[in-house]
């Protein structure tokens, strides 16, 4: 069988903004986790004050 060679030009729109919009959502992922980690290190005082 004889191979034959296709060449074909394609143009993909919006792939740029989506990329941006991914690595935008990235590092958006990774803030929230690192504020997630941090709450869930803090120690919080619920102390109540009682005034008679």
């Amino acid at each position: 069988m004889k191979e034959e060679k296709l060449t074909v030009k394609i143009e993909l729109i919006g792939v740029e903004e989506a990329t941006a919009k991914a690595e935008r959502y990235v590092e958006l992922l990774k803030e929230a986790k690192t504020l997630a980690d941090e709450l869930a290190s803090t120690e919080l005082d619920l102390t109540y004050l009682i005034q008679e």
